[in-house]
């Protein structure tokens, strides 16, 4: 086993990155093999709920290796600040209310990914909806998750020309 105890906290970092990336770029490739080989089950219902697992996973992990309090809204940003969103995307937070706040994904990896293999764009609208209601939902229950735009939608007057999705979450 690895012995991050004694490993420089730099090149602990870079291992963790690489390993994050490798994850990222093995979960894009499922889903085109599930597409291929499994028509039926590709975006359907157990589809789907693999991605609010996913988030509502990465939420449990989180709350208990941070500790942070889950009550606010900002206690939310806190953890989207240290999730997998936030190690691969440029993600643009703005809080809006004393309850809620926007998230941008500007020039998403996984749309630059989808063009590079030649498709048009990636669509994550449900599973990105999925994904984030079992994270914040795995944060605070009081969470909801309201989808702005995604790809193929046309991105919204006056967002940013970057802006690949945007994001409201409140808690209720």
């Amino acid at each position: 086993m690895l012995n991050v105890r004694t490993m420089k906290k730099d090149t602990l970092h870079t291992v963790m990155l690489q390993q994050l990336y490798a994850l990222n770029y093995v979960w894009l490739r499922f889903e085109g093999l599930i597409q291929q080989k499994a028509p039926e089950a590709y975006m359907g219902e157990e589809h789907y709920q693999l991605y609010e697992d996913y988030g509502a996973e990465e939420a449990r992990r989180l709350v208990k290796a941070l500790g942070f309090p889950r009550e606010e809204i900002k206690d939310l940003v806190r953890f989207l600040q240290h999730s997998h969103w936030a190690i691969f995307e440029n993600v643009e937070i703005a809080e809006l209310t004393a309850s809620s706040f926007r998230v941008r994904t500007l020039d998403c990896s996984a749309q630059r990914a989808a063009k590079k293999w030649g498709l048009e764009y990636y669509d994550c609208g449900t599973g990105g909806l999925r994904i984030r209601n079992g994270f914040y939902k795995g944060i605070n229950p009081r969470a909801k998750v309201q989808r702005i735009f995604t790809p193929p939608e046309a991105r919204p007057e006056g967002r940013p020309a970057l802006a690949s999705c945007e994001w409201l979450i409140s808690l209720e």
